[in-house]
């Protein structure tokens, strides 16, 4: 049997990875409104992650039909400034 002994004072452990590409997975578009975009971040060394972005207001309203938009939306998510 084994016993776990309990630390006095919790060791926090910080793990950096870096992501290079995403993927957009899914767009589920709520009409006249909204969007949920679900990405898939790939990093150099390790699994992928999912990560979810919303999309509303005057960023929707501008998004139109231009997937270079999304795009760049995405990015700026990513990495704000």
């Amino acid at each position: 049997m084994t016993t776990y002994i309990n630390l006095d004072t919790p060791i926090t452990e910080t793990v950096t990875k870096t992501y290079t590409k995403f993927l957009i997975k899914n767009v589920t578009v709520n009409v006249n409104s909204s969007a949920t975009i679900i990405i898939l971040l790939c990093p150099l060394e390790g699994d992928i992650i999912s990560r979810i972005i919303e999309m509303d207001g005057n960023d929707y309203a501008n998004w139109g039909s231009d997937d270079t938009y999304l795009i760049n939306f995405i990015k700026a998510k990513l990495n704000p400034t």
